[in-house]
């Protein structure tokens, strides 16, 4: 979620697992499905916020900066209770047409009883920012939120690769198809991650006691060993803003192809270096995830679940297949 300037996700979520799995040769796939939730508490200069949508389901109305009820326009049989990835799509266009930051995620008429009951979390978070849930409207927008795509694993966690296992969001499990229910994270989670474990732990149990890791031989030679003549927090904001301009809600093939460019660009100084914070590290991690992500979503000419092509906005029923990734 990190690749993206707008997020729901701690800062802790920069891939790397993904990572770790793709440099060890495993199988990823679906890299292109990245759900957005539509509804993000947006406060310039603040951290990103979840506004459940629960809110919507109790009867909230999303409106423009005008004050507009727009989901008419754009679902009028649903509203504001359409699937997440159409409820994102039609913030964004309107935002665009407003030429406005945001939308409003109005409960002001709703019974004051009611969200102090229901909601108490989202009330305190926006009384932080002098908003009364009861009386004033909550500024939102969308925000990346979970990945879908990951380390291809069977039905017990396990991957391609014999003795790695995973569980959670850093696999493709298959659970969430091409466009994710919420409480499938659950299932992801727990149910796999019990799974893996136990039979990880079989498996370490039935090595010998004589098993050696193998030693990784790296070749130094070419590498930068320093980095202060990088900017990483520019060249992480950069890659954010980039991300979310390009491989966002939306994408087309000039897009895509624009984004490919800034990455591999930034990638070519930032991938042979050693680097001696945490930062640099997950921002290759990151450069690694954001070029399989933009190679996904490049070859799947269509429009399917959370992943929208503006130059190919139809579903291809031969197209309903995974996209697999492997490094070499």
């Amino acid at each position: 979620g990190r690749l993206y300037r707008e997020t729901t996700n701690p800062p802790i979520a920069t891939g790397d697992g993904h990572a770790l799995g793709f440099r060890a040769g495993a199988v990823l796939r679906d890299m292109e499905f990245m759900q957005f939730h539509p509804t993000v508490l947006y406060i310039a200069g603040s951290s990103r916020h979840l506004i459940s949508e629960a809110a919507r389901g109790e009867g909230a109305y999303l409106r423009d900066c005008n004050g507009y009820r727009f989901m008419g326009d754009y679902n009028p049989r649903q509203m504001e209770l359409a699937p997440r990835d159409e409820v994102s799509r039609a913030i964004t266009i309107q935002m665009e047409k407003t030429r406005h930051p945001c939308v409003y995620l109005d409960m002001t008429h709703l019974s004051r009883e009611l969200l102090l009951e229901r909601f108490p979390h989202i009330s305190n978070v926006c009384l932080e920012f002098g908003l009364d849930i009861t009386r004033d409207p909550i500024p939102v927008r969308p925000g990346a939120h979970y990945m879908v795509g990951g380390l291809k694993v069977d039905a017990n966690g396990a991957t391609s690769i014999p003795g790695l296992w995973a569980a959670g969001e850093v696999t493709s499990s298959g659970l969430h198809g091409a466009n994710r229910l919420a409480s499938n994270s659950l299932l992801e989670g727990l149910v796999f991650g019990a799974r893996a474990g136990k039979l990880a732990s079989r498996n370490a149990a039935d090595e010998p006691d004589s098993f050696k890791i193998p030693r990784l031989e790296v070749d130094w030679s070419d590498t930068v060993r320093q980095d202060e003549s990088l900017n990483l927090i520019d060249i992480n904001n950069s890659l954010g803003a980039e991300m979310w301009r390009n491989v966002g809600i939306e994408r087309d093939r000039e897009s895509l192809d624009s984004a490919a460019r800034h990455v591999d660009f930034w990638n070519k100084y930032v991938s042979q270096r050693e680097f001696q914070h945490p930062t640099g590290w997950e921002l290759q991690n990151m450069l690694i995830l954001a070029r399989l992500m933009i190679a996904s979503a490049s070859a799947r000419e269509e429009s399917r679940g959370v992943h929208f092509r503006r130059d190919f906005p139809e579903t291809k029923p031969e197209m309903a297949q995974h996209i697999e990734v492997k490094a070499g």
